[in-house]
C-alpha cells in the first residue's frame, strides 16, 4: 500500500492551486465593508490652512457624505441652500447621509455603511467661506480619495 502523499499525487497540488485561486479571487475583489455590509471609504488629508475662512490658521470642518441615486438636483445649488435641506432638495434621489469631521493637517479615513440603492456618493464640506462649486465632490465609486484646501475640496493623490 502506498503512503497517503503518494497514493495520490495529483490531489495536493490540485487541493493547492484551488486554494490559491479562491484566496487571490477574493483580495481581487475585496469590498470594503462596515459591519460586514459594504461601504463607503473616504479618504480625506486636509492641508494645514484648509477651511481657514481666509485666516493664517486652519479650523476643523465638518462634512457629510451623501448616498443618493441621483445628484442632478445639485446643479446651481449653494451650500446654505442644501446642508440641513438634503432630503427636500435631493427629494426621492435622497437616501442616506453621514458627518464627520477634518482638522486641519491631518490625514484620515473614514467608513460609512452604503445603502443598496447607492448610484452617486456626494461629499459636501461645510467651508466657512467656500468658492463656485468645489465645495462639493461627486463620484459614483465607493472609495474617494480628497483633499481638503482653503476653500475647496480636489481629488488627492
Amino acid at each position: 500500500m502506498l503512503a497517503p502523499q503518494t497514493r495520490y499525487p495529483f490531489a495536493r497540488p490540485a487541493a493547492l492551486g484551488a486554494l490559491l485561486l479562491a484566496l487571490s479571487l477574493t483580495s481581487c475583489s475585496k469590498v470594503p465593508l462596515v459591519g460586514g455590509k459594504p461601504a463607503i471609504v473616504v479618504q480625506l488629508t486636509a492641508l494645514p490652512k484648509a477651511n481657514s475662512c481666509g485666516k493664517d490658521a486652519g479650523n476643523s470642518m465638518t462634512f457629510r457624505v451623501l448616498q443618493v441615486t441621483d445628484a442632478s438636483a445639485l446643479s446651481g445649488t449653494t451650500l446654505t441652500q442644501l446642508w440641513d435641506h438634503e432630503d427636500k432638495l435631493l427629494g426621492p434621489a435622497f437616501l442616506k447621509k453621514d458627518d464627520g469631521v477634518i482638522d486641519p493637517g491631518k490625514k484620515q479615513e473614514y467608513h460609512f455603511e452604503k445603502d443598496p440603492k447607492t448610484k452617486v456618493v456626494m461629499f459636501v464640506g461645510s467651508f466657512c467661506k467656500p468658492q463656485g462649486t468645489c465645495w462639493y465632490y461627486v463620484s459614483k465609486s465607493s472609495k474617494i480619495k480628497l483633499t481638503v484646501d482653503e476653500y475647496c475640496v480636489r481629488t488627492g493623490k
